[in-house]
């Protein structure tokens, strides 16, 4: 039987949890504390946009405050209800520093899953209040009658009398019924969070257009990988080895009639042979370079800023140790871009800068040579587009901003994994330097250019900016 046609196994539903249930009373105390500041704020800042927009002053730290109250109410139904939470993509901002930092703000608080967690948590805290509070009202109810039939038996009410029995049923009765308050309330809280925050069919939809857009750009990018491999060696190794064999044969049919001229084929077959193992040294370093491996993504952008033909200023910012694949598509963004620029721009000098933060890892190439760089896909100039297809296949994103005057920017995001929040601050990871600059040509020799992943040598001769 082909276990690939059979169906997956639907996921259950979420069942109840006994914590979910007794959550329900911290989170009316909570609702009567924070939940009465949080109102409190937001209906002062909305009136006192009157008053010369003084209320910005209240709305905009409440606005940021919730950005970590969504975010923390999402871990909490995670891990009260066990329910999976689809968070869908939100769109980050392009710019660095301060300004990116709030503008990347305004995109959450702009976004529709933004408001629904605000929703959401006011909600709970609402929905907690009303039946905690119930259910105290009728423990007290239920509580007074037990007490009132153990102490004092029958109970006259007018011209009627209320039997100890009677009070024992009320009693009794009064003390299931706080419990199926509580109950109420932890399924109100569940309903709740799978209608607002948990993510709905379209979130879904979305996530997986994502995943399928990051899988078409990895396979985009390992057939222009394989292009580029199989254009190197057919265009530079394969018409070496034929010369190569061509000289060891002539060698050997020289060898008896003229030893002397078979002595200086030999000698010339070796040092093309040499030649060979370095071009195919370099072409395995333009797969995956060694130096990326030992010693990081530092340590080989400084190596291809130091062989590049144009001088290059370097700046990179790491806060911490980067997957493998990250460091990877980085490497070769630079790495491509570099080339673009030595073959393409005719720049005098050329900026790398490589930031990293807790989403992030943003890579940006600026040179000053010749504009018109454009994403080609027609089979003639495919360098960024293959480039374009790394950037995406990590989610992230690669733009090209090259105006006919001149100049030519390049930025990649690649999005990254924060680290746990379960870590110790003993587990977090050491900070590197601040910055690391090198500047200045150096002599490149002729094999360079296949060090890198050099789809350049498909370009046109408009320069292709690498972002």
């Amino acid at each position: 039987m082909d276990d690939t046609s059979a169906a997956p196994p639907r996921s259950r539903p979420p069942r109840l949890t006994f914590t979910a249930v007794l959550g329900v009373l911290p989170a009316s105390l909570l609702a009567w504390t924070w939940g009465v500041v949080s109102i409190t704020l937001l209906l002062s800042g909305l009136g006192g946009l009157a008053a010369l927009g003084a209320g910005v002053l209240l709305l905009v730290p409440w606005l940021l405050l919730m950005r970590v109250v969504v975010r923390l109410e999402r871990r909490r139904v995670v891990a009260v209800h066990r329910m999976e939470v689809i968070v869908p993509q939100r769109r980050r901002s392009r710019r660095t520093g301060l300004g990116g930092w709030i503008h990347d703000a305004w995109l959450e608080i702009s976004s529709g899953p933004y408001w629904r967690g605000v929703l959401h948590h006011h909600l709970s805290l609402l929905v907690a209040a009303v039946f905690a509070g119930l259910a105290l009202v009728l423990a007290w109810t239920g509580w007074t009658a037990t007490d009132i039939a153990l102490r004092h038996g029958a109970l006259e009410l007018g011209s009627a009398t209320l039997p100890r029995w009677g009070l024992g049923l009320i009693g009794g009765g009064s003390i299931l019924l706080a419990i199926l308050a509580l109950v109420l309330g932890g399924l109100a809280d569940r309903g709740l969070a799978r209608g607002l925050i948990s993510g709905n069919e379209e979130d879904l939809r979305s996530q997986v257009a994502e995943l399928a857009t990051r899988r078409q750009g990895a396979v985009d990018a390992a057939a222009q990988e394989r292009l580029r491999i199989e254009r190197d060696l057919h265009d530079g190794v394969q018409p070496r080895l034929v010369a190569l064999a061509m000289t060891l044969g002539m060698a050997r049919s020289a060898i008896r009639t003229d030893p002397d001229r078979a002595t200086e084929l030999v000698t010339e077959a070796h040092s093309e042979a040499k030649a060979v193992i370095t071009d195919l040294r370099q072409l395995a370093r333009g797969i995956h370079p060694a130096v990326l491996t030992d010693r990081g993504l530092d340590a080989a952008l400084s190596a291809l800023a130091a062989r590049s033909v144009t001088p290059v200023d370097l700046e990179v910012q790491l806060h911490g140790p980067l997957d493998a694949e990250w460091e990877a598509v980085a490497y070769f963004v630079v790495s491509e871009a570099l080339t673009n620029i030595a073959k393409h721009a005719g720049a005098q000098r050329a900026r790398v800068s490589v930031t990293q933060d807790p989403s992030t890892l943003r890579v940006r190439i600026e040179d000053d040579g010749r504009g018109g760089a454009q994403v080609r896909r027609d089979g003639v100039s495919t360098g960024l587009a293959g480039l374009t297809d790394r950037v995406r296949a990590t989610g992230g994103r690669l733009e090209v901003t090259s105006p006919a005057s001149g100049g030519t920017v390049l930025l990649a995001e690649i999005p990254t994994t924060p680290p746990s929040t379960a870590a110790s601050a003993s587990d977090r990871p050491r900070a590197l330097p601040a910055a690391v600059r090198v500047a200045g040509p150096a002599p490149v020799p002729a094999a360079v250019p296949a060090a890198v992943p050099a789809a350049a040598s498909a370009h046109t001769p408009a320069q292709e900016d690498p972002r």
